[in-house]
């Protein structure tokens, strides 16, 4: 009797369960892979979607655009620092900078330099002594914060720095901070420094969303310099976890106008998360010009049709006239990445796109090993890094324009996580990357054969399998 009673409850749980698939409206391919799970996962399957999608995308969007806007009313004044979209040599170029600061307000900006961080040790060179030279605030923001002995080298940097009277604040996101010491949280706030956690994960509490994540790595040294990519604070980020999974990213180090634009953001997110209202004139000194590079910062947020960030990668790759070259650790494209890749190389563009052969998410991995064949057979060209998981996010147009920041190419980055990239419109600096490219791509093999991951049936269910779990992660 209990067990029919159950398997009632079950077969009511999930039609109502399809119902809200169906009434949210989301995008065709994903409303149909929830579907599929609530159908063939019982029980589970609506506890899942309860979880991870019950939350719209363009609710989440409105509640973090209506605390922008509140945050925005106590600016008396936002300073330009000369908004330089006309000064762009390409039309095409000056088309996508002006799109963008349409959709988030951040405009294309002249006088930066920007340097790179290829390696764990360079980027944690420029992070401590960035930390140890501040003289008045140090902003951090990032998804993972491990105590381990990375961690606990910034740890004991920001405490220092905080008990000389400089404002230390740290902002985490709720998920990837699960492991945080609360041990290591009480030496922070005893020190002076300001720790908040973004999204929580308890349901009880305010703003609680669990998938919905902060996947920004910020870091704001008195206004005047910043650090953004895609690393995280832990050992295995700085490339010392040895063999097959030890670490390879990018992070830059940005001075001039654009790090104010940096700063704006971590203002905006803490105040979206604490409610603290941070005067930017405090935070925000007028700033030289450093250098001749013209940056953009691109913050990304929850949408249900693409963030900013998804559309910007396909308004630069639909400029793309010669070169099309992509590093990302995971991809998994919406189907509009996918047909703006195929585009590009039909119409005679060079697309080449290096991703890891291993890496810390399966699910990820095989799912865009099932786009392959699609891909090769339009003359795109496909490699497979063989020295470690390469997790860093690039993109290179013509030798003339490039992107790096925390966005990935999958649905999961582009529509339902808090991202942030910068736009950088200088062929020098894409020339420097390409270099950075191209050694990617020395440590990786060619994927020759489109039938490469179908001549085994394992291999066809996996890319088969985690090819209907796509819009999902």
């Amino acid at each position: 009797m209990w067990l029919t009673v159950a398997e009632i409850l079950l077969g009511l749980l999930s039609l109502v369960t399809l119902g809200v698939v169906v009434v949210q409206r989301g995008e065709a391919m994903t409303s149909l892979a929830w579907a599929l799970v609530v159908v063939l996962v019982p029980g589970v399957g609506p506890l899942l979607f309860f979880f991870l999608s019950w939350r719209r995308p363009e609710r989440e969007l409105r509640r973090f655009q209506n605390k922008a806007s509140e945050f925005g009313r106590h600016l008396e004044t936002w300073s330009t620092l000369g908004a330089t979209s006309d000064a762009l040599e390409s039309e095409d170029f000056r088309a996508v900078a002006r799109a963008i600061e349409r959709m988030e307000g951040y405009p294309a900006r002249a006088g930066n330099t920007i340097d790179f961080a290829a390696d764990g040790p360079s980027f944690a060179r420029m992070l401590l002594s960035s930390i140890r030279s501040a003289q008045r605030s140090v902003h951090l923001e990032f998804y993972i914060y491990q105590n381990d002995e990375a961690g606990e080298d910034v740890t004991r940097a920001l405490v220092k720095k905080a008990r000389q009277g400089v404002k230390c604040r740290l902002l985490l996101d709720a998920v990837g901070a699960l492991w945080f010491q609360a041990s290591c949280l009480a030496r922070l706030r005893e020190a002076g420094v300001e720790v908040a956690f973004f999204h929580p994960t308890n349901p009880l509490r305010r703003r609680f969303a669990i998938h919905y994540r902060l996947h920004r790595k910020i870091a704001v040294f008195d206004g005047q310099a910043a650090l953004t990519g895609g690393r995280n604070v832990g050992n295995e980020y700085l490339g010392r976890r040895r063999g097959k999974r030890s670490w390879q990213d990018l992070s830059l180090f940005v001075r001039g106008p654009a790090v104010a634009d940096l700063q704006r953001v971590f203002l905006a997110d803490w105040y979206y998360t604490t409610d603290e209202a941070l005067d930017p004139r405090e935070y925000c000194p007028e700033l030289e010009p450093a250098g001749r590079q013209i940056v953009q910062v691109v913050p990304s947020h929850p949408h249900v049709l693409g963030g900013a960030a998804e559309l910007a990668y396909l308004m630069a790759m639909r400029t793309a006239r010669r070169s099309l070259r992509l590093v990302t650790p995971y991809f998994v494209p919406p189907q509009s990445v996918l047909s703006a890749l195929v585009s590009a190389s039909l119409a005679g563009v060079e697309v080449e796109i290096i991703v890891p052969s291993v890496s810390d998410a399966w699910l990820t991995l095989w799912a865009g090993r099932a786009s392959y064949r699609e891909l090769i057979d339009a003359g795109v060209n496909i490699y497979e890094y063989q020295d470690g998981m390469l997790h860093g996010k690039l993109a290179i147009v013509d030798d003339h324009w490039c992107t790096a920041g925390s966005a990935n190419l999958d649905c999961r980055s582009f529509r339902l996580a808090f991202e942030v990239n910068c736009f950088i419109y200088d062929p020098e600096t894409s020339h420097r990357l390409t270099a950075l490219f191209e050694a990617y791509r020395a440590k990786a093999v060619l994927i020759e054969d489109p039938a490469q991951y179908d001549e085994k049936l394992a291999d066809r269910l996996r890319c088969g399998l985690t090819r209907l779990a796509a819009p999902l992660l």
